[in-house]
């Protein structure tokens, strides 16, 4: 048996890979704007929030902890960690972090 903490550090963190996964593959996708992007984790928020709601009725269905934890607590955990991924991405780009790789140098031949 795994315990409940360890179980949902591990989730969280399955939230967490995923979420990059996504930002990695898909580098155009999401939101372009500052604007956009505090919308999407305002967006985010307020289903964290409302979430509980359905997180209690799915708890009194049969297997309803693993209905819960599989289709309500991951999902929520991956759209926290994508949302504040793309806002870090704006908010880099901002600052002029484009994710380049930095700035080219000259290499210089040595005699």
């Amino acid at each position: 048996m795994i315990s409940m903490s360890m179980f949902m550090s591990t989730e969280l963190v399955a939230g967490a890979i995923l979420a990059l996964w996504v930002v990695t593959r898909y580098p155009n996708f999401g939101p372009k704007s500052l604007r956009s992007a505090v919308g999407v984790v305002g967006a985010v928020f307020l289903v964290l929030r409302f979430s509980t709601w359905g997180a209690t009725a799915l708890l009194g269905l049969p297997h309803g902890v693993y209905v819960t934890l599989f289709g309500c607590v991951l999902p929520n955990f991956f759209a926290g960690f994508l949302a504040a991924a793309w806002l870090l991405r704006i908010l880099a780009g901002a600052l002029g972090g484009s994710g380049g790789g930095g700035h080219r140098v000259p290499a210089t031949a040595r005699n």
